[in-house]
């Protein structure tokens, strides 16, 4: 099997480092599973609009330059983005809460976040040594033992700490109806393994045991979570630019039941290299 679909631990790309000009960096709306939407805009940041029947929600708002090409693209598939009614956000770092408190004005939608997380926002809120926050308030707070729920959708939530120390990944189901197929769907909340380094962690409040605890996440547990269609959170961590449709409605392309244990395996790896005196050379 060619294996288009995959994680690998690249550079992010173009957008994240030209955050005044999203334009230049703009990608369409694309279909990643039957009622799932890619609506980011850019080619960073992943933003993913579900469609459950009894309103939207929306994972992760990307940056607030891009906030434009976000709503943009959202009215692009037909959708309002007042009709978001809830928003996960996967942690605390500004490119993926930037354009929170503008939908969260917009909607009145719910905002949902870990509660180790939200202490993480409310330390960096005001730092301005790397990008500004754009602040937002929390309204939720996830309990992994209690799913998210909305029409269609079963959300469950899992925390894997290590890329921030209240990352959080997502799980559910989505059935075609034109097929009848039910599709396994799932997103790493964090698995930029470039701050997971000691120096990192230490910079931004983070433990090392957090990384350790990341590499035995991915390798005891998440790699072996059965998933058809797996969601990055970066364009980048999923090969997509090279790979989006001509027809952006076919999600098909994403269906790789071999890429998200490839990735979990992969980056569990990158880390340990981090930390040899931990894991051996």
């Amino acid at each position: 099997m060619e294996k288009k679909i995959f994680y690998a631990p690249v550079n992010h790309p173009r957008c994240g480092d030209d955050l005044e000009h999203p334009w230049k960096y703009a990608v369409p709306a694309y279909r990643a599973a039957p009622h799932v939407w890619n609506v980011g805009g850019q080619d960073d940041v992943c933003a993913y609009l579900l469609d459950t029947g009894e309103g939207l929600i929306l994972i992760d708002t990307g940056y607030r330059a891009s906030l434009y090409l976000l709503i943009d693209r959202i009215y692009s598939i037909g959708y309002r983005p007042q009709d978001i009614k809830k928003i996960l956000i996967s942690h605390w770092h500004w490119d993926h809460v930037n354009g929170c408190a503008a939908l969260q004005a917009l909607s009145g939608a719910e905002v949902w976040i870990s509660k180790e997380d939200e202490v993480y926002h409310q330390r960096f809120k005001d730092d301005t040594r790397d990008l500004p926050m754009v602040d937002y308030t929390a309204t939720h707070f996830y309990d992994d033992n209690i799913p998210i729920t909305l029409g269609r959708f079963t959300i469950h939530t899992v925390l894997t700490p290590g890329h921030t120390p209240g990352s959080t990944s997502f799980r559910f189901e989505d059935t075609d109806e034109e097929t009848g197929r039910t599709y396994r769907c799932a997103m790493h909340g964090g698995i930029g393994v470039g701050l997971m380094t000691p120096e990192m962690l230490e910079r931004f409040g983070g433990h090392v045991e957090d990384a350790y605890r990341f590499v035995d996440d991915c390798e005891n547990k998440l790699a072996n979570w059965d998933v058809d269609l797996p969601l990055p959170s970066h364009l980048n961590q999923g090969n997509v630019l090279p790979n989006i449709p001509e027809d952006k409605s076919d999600y098909s392309v994403w269906i790789a039941g071999y890429a998200w244990k490839d990735s979990m395996l992969s980056r569990a790896e990158a880390v340990k290299q981090m930390y040899p005196e931990v894991y051996g050379k």
